[in-house]
């Protein structure tokens, strides 16, 4: 299912194509088709321990998702319940990072680069403002 839909053969991905594999990669593990040598491979993509904790969260609600969708059929059927996760295209049909971290895949700017010229008295802490 992961392979037919995302292939293996990359050699890069951006923050968002990561997360959308882990998301897929959770939901085969949750129908017994588990794949960890791509995850590594999605996780080692990704030095910063910020990024491999989305990724990982991704995976983690990926599966939790296919292992309640799995519950709730009666005839348990791996295709079945990767298409109600995963569309043909990919696409988490769900967000893959919990409503807890809003934006956080897009919004990220722990990665930018430093900001021009000097700080704004609006960086400042109050107890510096003084």
């Amino acid at each position: 299912m992961y392979d037919r839909t995302f292939g293996t053969e990359w050699d890069d991905l951006s923050r968002e194509e990561a997360v959308e594999r882990a998301f897929a990669l959770g939901v085969a593990a949750g129908v017994d088709s588990a794949r960890p040598e791509e995850l590594d491979r999605v996780l080692e993509a990704f030095p910063g321990s910020y990024d491999r904790s989305i990724v990982e969260l991704a995976y983690d609600e990926g599966r939790t998702k296919a292992l309640e969708a799995k519950a709730k059929r009666d005839d348990s059927d791996d295709e079945a319940v990767w298409r109600s996760l995963v569309d043909g295209a990919g696409e988490p049909r769900e967000s893959p990072v919990p409503a807890a971290l809003p934006g956080a895949i897009r919004e990220l700017t722990l990665t930018d680069g430093p900001r021009e010229g000097p700080p704004s008295s609006l960086d400042l802490p109050s107890m510096l403002r003084k």
